[in-house]
């Protein structure tokens, strides 16, 4: 906490030489506590994994159907085969006569062994992968201020329907060929309490539409073709971990935001009115108050010395509002230091979560009209209510009375 102290001082010191106008900033950063958006029953902080991988069947049928064709084709061959082998052997257990007669008069030879060719087989599908859904969840979703344990009432359930790729196509014209395939790996999300009550179910970041995926860019078709054959498996294999990564990513985070309690990063602009000397005193000592609130909303713990800092901070600018005077451009709270002083209290009652005064000094600032004031404001107003939307679900959940 000293560190801060005499890091805002020396702040302070510096512009102490600077300033020249009647309201200047400092830019404060530090981390708070955020809400999630959708508590838990109770505020419960424990909940536990499921994964479930839907698509061995399926891998399965399709490793049949291509081995059902595969066979067929081996079958066809070895028919035609046979039956030259038999038409041969008649052939060659002809007589000498027979077979000179059959030659001038028919112009039949012995059948050539070239008169069989076995069909080529089709590339095999690329088959989807039956995922390892526990390890994949545990090394990619970490929900922050939840554990993990198997008493939990709250179940988080991922179901992976595996890769679907549709058949590639050549598309293109004589500047430019690609293969196009289309691609999914859709990712359920389902959140349930022991009693069967849903609170999140659906296919996380959309994964349940297809994207479409362009490869090649060549002039040539048949270079095309080559180089699909070669390294289409590569291609769809390198589509389908990137889906599953990204869809993963995109769970993570919605499943901290709905339910998690996530440390953020935020950085908040602090007003004081000044003269060419520097910094009205007053404003320096809210300032320091201020700043060792902020940076004490990281930890539940820390709050209530948190809130009692910024509350001096915010007695001390209300004590100079009372001077506020907007008529007047000299004043020593003319409209321009108000204002920073108004957007102090928003920020610092917010944290402080006394959302009636939250309410009450952006009303101010708003009648007060000094647009670069109502434009930090604006910047903030989609914060303030998804900050008092989260807390007033948290409170609830939780049944806190304040």
């Amino acid at each position: 906490m000293k560190h801060y102290l005499l890091l805002a001082f020396s702040l302070l010191l510096i512009n102490n030489f600077t300033l020249a106008q009647k309201v200047k900033n400092e830019k404060v950063k530090f981390n708070y506590l955020q809400y999630p958006a959708k508590p838990f029953p109770k505020a419960e902080r424990k909940f536990k994994f499921e994964t479930e991988s839907t698509n061995k069947e399926k891998v399965d049928q399709m490793k049949k159907e291509y081995a059902a064709i595969v066979a067929r084709i081996d079958k066809k061959y070895a028919d035609e085969l046979a039956n030259l082998r038999r038409r041969q052997a008649a052939y060659d257990s002809s007589s000498t006569g027979s077979k000179i007669a059959s030659n001038l008069l028919l112009g039949h030879e012995r059948p050539s062994d070239t008169l069989v060719k076995k069909d080529p087989y089709p590339l095999p599908p690329v088959y989807p992968r039956v995922v390892d859904g526990s390890a994949k969840v545990h090394s990619k979703v970490r929900l922050e201020g939840l554990k993990e344990t198997e008493d939990a009432n709250i179940t988080i359930k991922f179901t992976f329907l595996g890769m679907e790729c549709s058949a590639p196509r050549i598309v293109g014209d004589t500047s430019e060929w690609n293969y196009e395939y289309s691609i999914k790996n859709p990712v359920k999300v389902t959140v349930t309490t022991n009693d069967g009550n849903v609170l999140y179910d659906g296919f996380v970041n959309n994964s349940d539409n297809t994207r479409t995926v362009l490869y090649g860019g060549v002039k040539d078709t048949t270079k095309l073709v080559s180089m699909w054959s070669q390294y289409r498996e590569f291609d769809i294999r390198n589509q389908e971990s990137y889906l599953l990564r990204s869809h993963l990513e995109a769970a993570n985070d919605l499943l901290n935001s709905e339910f998690g309690y996530v440390v953020k990063e935020r950085s908040i602009k602090i007003f004081m009115g000044a003269t060419k000397k520097g910094f009205y005193p007053e404003h320096t000592e809210a300032f320091n108050n201020a700043i060792l609130g902020y940076h004490l909303l990281e930890s539940e713990s820390d709050f209530t010395q948190a809130k009692e800092n910024l509350e001096k901070a915010i007695s001390s600018w209300e004590t100079s509002l009372e001077e506020k005077n907007t008529g007047d451009k000299k004043a020593k709270i003319n409209a321009k230091v108000s204002g920073g002083l108004h957007f102090n209290i928003v920020a610092a009652a917010l944290f402080a979560r006394d959302f009636k005064k939250v309410s009450f000094h952006s009303a101010q600032l708003k009648i007060l009209g000094e647009g670069k004031f109502e434009r930090q404001l604006k910047s903030v107003d989609q914060f303030i209510d998804d900050y008092k939307s989260r807390y007033d679900a948290y409170v609830k959940e939780a049944g806190v009375t304040e």
